[in-house]
């Protein structure tokens, strides 16, 4: 085994890897692992808290606990004792602190000889709704964190207004549901997420087959003009079930708190949203799977620096806020 995982200790009694010292040449192989999360560690170790560390940084403190844990999986040892809702050191997490401070003055001094100037035209980045919060948002936070004078610019709006103001040049990217038909050859395409449609319905709802909810209560729809909801439209078709409709919107915010008003049933993408909006409940749609695609859109060439990293904190913030499962399986 190569690496920090393999080099940086010896195994102990309690079959995990004692911390050692990271030499030059684990110094080198700590390219591999995610800088943020070495930025996190810090600061966890610091604030002695995951939920002060994640207010710090921006983040939910489930994404910290997961940066950790990757840490602590790369390295082979435990970096923290947990006790309650404060965190502390281990041994072996003090010994590389100071360490990874180094590790990451050098790597500010490195990537501060490219930093763009603080007159650089601003990061356009289209965004649907749904991802602003989830994705978008902590993306954004630790693209701060590497690029401090880098100005982004957030617009909103459906994917196909989004993926024509691109096409246009009137965005660097969008953050988009995969369009239904294929790429035009100027563009490129960068998955992020696949999201199951589920169908979410008051709490109070005591059926538990979809269908007879679908046919009995009113239907409160997702936007059949944005891409997720024409893959809605074409599932209904195919399922030969036409439900009555009451609304339509492309906010699925809007959706959740309507159904946990009591206004009806939807069927939306297993967003984040959908496992903490209080007052609803959670229905698969059994074998008749569904999902949508989420990633980022973009025009072939030559990638700056500022759209590269974005992209790289997407992945990391897809990875980070995966909800959990609706249902016990």
């Amino acid at each position: 085994m190569s690496g920090l995982a393999g080099h940086a200790g010896e195994v102990g009694l309690n079959g995990k890897k004692k911390c050692l010292t990271l030499g030059s040449r684990e110094k080198f192989y700590v390219c591999r692992i995610m800088i943020s999360e070495l930025k996190t560690f810090v600061i966890a170790a610091q604030m002695e808290s995951f939920a002060a560390a994640a207010k710090a940084i921006g983040l939910t403190q489930s994404a910290i606990s997961a940066q950790i844990r990757r840490l602590e999986e790369e390295f082979g040892y435990d970096l923290f004792e947990r006790t309650g809702r404060s965190v502390t050191l281990t041994r072996a997490g003090n010994t590389i602190l100071s360490q990874v401070e180094d590790i990451l003055s050098s790597y500010e001094a490195l990537r501060g000889v490219r930093r763009p100037p603080t007159d650089s035209a601003p990061l356009r980045i289209g965004a649907i709704s749904t991802v602003q919060t989830s994705l978008l948002a902590p993306a954004i936070a630790r693209l701060h964190l590497e690029l401090p004078d880098l100005k982004v610019r957030i617009v909103p709006g459906l994917s196909m207004v989004l993926l024509d103001r691109l096409d246009a040049g009137e965005l660097d990217a969008a953050l988009i549901v995969r369009p239904p038909f294929g790429l035009m050859a100027d563009m490129q395409w960068h998955p992020l997420v696949k999201q199951d449609y589920v169908m979410v319905v008051p709490a109070h709802t005591e059926h538990e087959n979809w269908r007879q909810i679908l046919q009995t209560q009113p239907f409160i729809r997702y936007d059949s003009r944005s891409f997720g909801g024409r893959t809605l439209d074409r599932f209904l078709k195919a399922q030969g079930l036409a439900p009555h409709q009451v609304v339509e919107t492309e906010e699925l915010h809007t959706i959740l708190q309507m159904v946990a008003n009591n206004m009806g049933c939807s069927i939306v993408p297993y967003i984040f949203a959908v496992s903490v909006v209080p007052n609803i409940r959670v229905l698969p749609l059994g074998e008749h799977r569904i999902a949508r695609e989420v990633g980022v859109m973009s025009l072939r060439g030559r990638m700056s620096e500022g759209r590269e990293a974005l992209v790289r904190y997407l992945d990391e913030a897809s990875r980070d806020n995966v909800p959990p499962a609706p249902w016990s399986s």
